[in-house]
Order: C-alpha cells, then structure tokens, then sequence
C-alpha cells in the first residue's frame, strides 16, 4: 500500500489538492507513485495506514466474536423474514458477513490514503454493492446444490441493504474515530519532539551564556598590573616589564629588568589571573613572559631548558613544555 513509497502528485486541481501526513522516510528511486489527473472540489491526503487497527489490537478475538455475532443475527432475520431454513439463513448470513468483512478491509486502506467525502460514498457504495451482488451468488450456489427454490433475492433486497448500510455505518464511523486518534497522537509526538527540541535549544543557549559569562568573568579578572607593597611604598609593576615569576615558598618573586619585588601570594593566583596569551607557566616553579623567551634548548637526555633574552636560563618541565609547544606554535 505504497507504505515506503515516495508519492509524487502531478495532478490539475480546482478547490483541491494533496497533502502527505506519513511520517518523514528516506526517499528510494526505485520506489516513486506518480499521480496524474484532476482534483476538482476534492484532495488527496497521504496518511500513515502501515497496519489494520484490528491488526494491530490485542483483542483481535473480539472483532472476530462480533463478526460471528453480526453473521448469526443477520441469519435469524433472514430466516423469520423468508422462512427458507435456519441453516441455509445462516450460510446466507455468514457468507454476507463475511463478504462485508473483506470490503471493509479493503476500504481502510483507500479512505486513508484518499481522504474525500465523495471517496467515502463511492466506496460506501461499492462495498454495499459487493456485498449484495455476492450474496445473490451465494443464494444461486444454495439453491443450486440443494435443488430447492428459496425466496426470490428481490423480496430480501430491502432487508439486506437496510441491515449492511447499518454495518456499513457503523465501520465508517468507528474508521473516522481511529484515523482522528492517530492523527491526534502524530500531532502528539509532534509537539513532544518540539519540546524536547526547544529544551535542548534552550540548555544549549543556557550553556554557551554561562560559558560567555565565565569568560567575561576571566577577563575581568585578568590584571593589568600587579602592586607590591614595600614598608611605606607601592610599587606598580606593568605587565610588559615583568619578565618571570619565580616561586619561593609561601611568597614569589617578580623578576624585571630594574629589580626584583617579592609578594605574598601563590602562583596558583597569578597562573589563573595572568592573560593566558602572555604568560605561561613553565615550571611549578616558574611563570615566564612569552616574549621575553630568547630560545628553548635540550638540556640533558629528555629535558629542556628556557634562555631568556637577557641570557636568564630556567628549567622547563615535561607539562611546560606542552604548554610552550602551543604557545609558540612549535
């Protein structure tokens, strides 16, 4: 029933038009419907009919009782209204039924597909024509194997397409309540996957403000000047004049050309609080300006050395050297 079939509709329309309500699939070239014509005061509606409801239910004994039950009904108002036997009534029953059964199959495959109320009637009219014209065939076939001559099928015609227009009623509306419930849960689903898309949006937006906020935040923090405190004296020491820091203990000292500063603090704060592009930490011991290094040299087997420009030599570790190799592009 053209269930992973891309459908193409090339048709003329006039107050109509076609819409494809299956869910989204992978289109295959090898399997493409093309449908030409005219929809005048009419459309066509692709929907998703992968399976028969009844298929699909758990409690498929019960439709098949009620089929029974529908036969054995049909066949004692046909026997009071002909008197023709209650056996051949109930043949006569059970064959109508079934015939209105496979009708009704067949037509919740073409009223999904083509969703139209003049469809609907044309199909309404052709199962009850099918369903007629084969019990008269079954009444023929009765009446020729038991050589006997029953009521004429004209006399019943009345009865019988009351009671299936009634059947055919009852299939049509209980087919309208299944299709408004699928679409219902597709509309569901729909709005489930737009939430969760939303949120998913939203905790993305959520994560890359936190992440502006903590980067703002790191600017912020950044100095642009470091101040030491000597006795009566604050001496500013510019970023651009301070060519290392090295540890000592609980203090470090600032190393520029003039001098050296010594301040209480931890290297930790200025390795977190120094522009990342500027400064880089060698050593746990050691925080060098990235300009003022001259060139880095192999010292011993597997270990490295930094010479300053002002020929100042410091040890580098296996981590300051990584460190070094992204800041120098080496």
């Amino acid at each position: 029933m053209c269930l992973d079939w891309t459908i193409k509709c090339l048709c003329s329309t006039f107050m109509g038009g076609y819409e494809d309500k299956r869910w989204e699939r992978e289109e295959n070239p090898q399997k493409v419907l093309v449908i030409r014509g005219t929809l005048s005061w009419s459309g066509l509606v692709g929907r998703n009919m992968d399976t028969h409801p009844i298929q699909a239910s758990p409690q498929r004994w019960i439709v098949a009782l009620g089929l029974l039950l529908v036969a054995g009904v049909q066949g004692l108002f046909l026997w009071g209204y002909t008197d023709d036997g209650i056996w051949v009534s109930l043949l006569d029953g059970m064959a109508a039924t079934l015939l209105f059964a496979l009708s009704a199959y067949w037509a919740w495959y073409v009223l999904g597909f083509v969703h139209i109320s003049i469809t609907t009637l044309f199909i309404t009219i052709l199962g009850i024509s099918c369903t007629l014209v084969g019990s008269f065939f079954i009444r023929w076939i009765l009446e020729f194997i038991n050589h006997a001559v029953y009521t004429p099928f004209i006399l019943t015609l009345p009865f019988r397409l009351c009671y299936v227009a009634l059947l055919w009623s009852i299939i049509l509306l209980w087919y309208r309540l299944q299709s408004a419930a699928g679409e219902r849960e597709e509309m569901e689903n729909q709005l489930v996957t737009m939430q969760e898309t939303w949120m998913e949006d939203r905790r993305k937006a959520e994560a890359s403000r936190k992440k502006e906020e903590e980067a703002g935040a790191d600017a912020e923090d950044c100095l642009d000047r470091i101040t030491v405190k000597d006795g009566t004296k604050i001496h500013l020491i510019e970023l651009a004049d301070l060519l290392y820091i090295q540890s000592c203990g609980d203090y470090v000292t600032l190393i520029t050309p003039e001098r050296e500063y010594i301040k209480e603090q931890t290297m930790k704060y200025f390795e977190t609080h120094l522009p990342g592009s500027d400064f880089v930490r060698i050593h746990r011991s050691a925080i060098v300006q990235v300009k003022q290094i001259s060139r880095l040299e192999l010292f011993g087997k597997e270990s490295y050395q930094l010479i300053l420009k002002n020929g100042r030599k410091l040890k580098v570790s296996n981590s300051g050297y990584r460190l070094l190799k992204e800041r120098l592009n080496l």
